[in-house]
């Protein structure tokens, strides 16, 4: 199994150095199979996202509720109404804004780090356990295995691996940080 990695020429040093291999034949880097697929996100285009479940009510548009629709118009309107991941957009409305966190584990601050636009299925795929809960799996799995070029069993993999981190991070209490967000309401 070579799960493909999306990494920039600026890059590839650093994928190297991660531990990522380079296919010549395929012309394209890959996860080898000892290694978790997760540590490579920024090379991967679609990623998942589990909000741990001790922040779950607690997001930009709980905390920010004067201030939300503001901010999500904005968002798609630098994104020019289209998914900053791959381009589309959705049937109903075009996109839909999606919150990037970081997450410290020393101090158990979970920062938001960015506001994306995303169309309806990169987003449903970003919070791939809400997909599941409302029986959209076929669809997340389809898209996340079209966007990232996946077989099966690298969608597995990284799926387990996200559920494993999701579990770790949400037996903690995690303090919000939106300091992001000062100014461009």
């Amino acid at each position: 199994m070579k799960t493909r990695l999306n990494v920039p020429k600026e890059y590839e040093a650093l994928a190297l150095e991660w531990g990522a291999k380079y296919d010549g034949r395929m012309k394209s880097f890959y996860v080898p199979e000892d290694q978790i697929i997760s540590v490579f996100n920024p090379f991967i285009p679609l990623t998942v996202e589990l909000v741990p479940s001790s922040n779950w009510e607690h997001n930009v548009r709980s905390e920010m509720k004067d201030e939300w629709d503001n901010i999500r118009r904005a968002c798609y309107r630098k994104a020019g109404y289209k998914c900053e991941i791959c381009g589309g957009v959705g049937e109903k409305h075009p996109v839909e804004a999606h919150e990037k966190w970081s997450y410290n584990m020393e101090t158990h601050v979970q920062k938001l780090e960015r506001i994306i636009a995303l169309c309806p299925n990169c987003h449903k795929t970003q919070h791939w356990g809400y997909a599941l809960i409302h029986g959209l799996e076929p669809i997340v799995r389809g898209h996340i295995k079209k966007i990232n070029r996946w077989k099966d069993e690298d969608v597995d993999k990284y799926i387990n691996e996200a559920f494993a981190l999701f579990d770790y991070r949400s037996r903690i209490n995690w303090t919000l940080d939106l300091s992001s967000l000062k100014g461009k309401e």
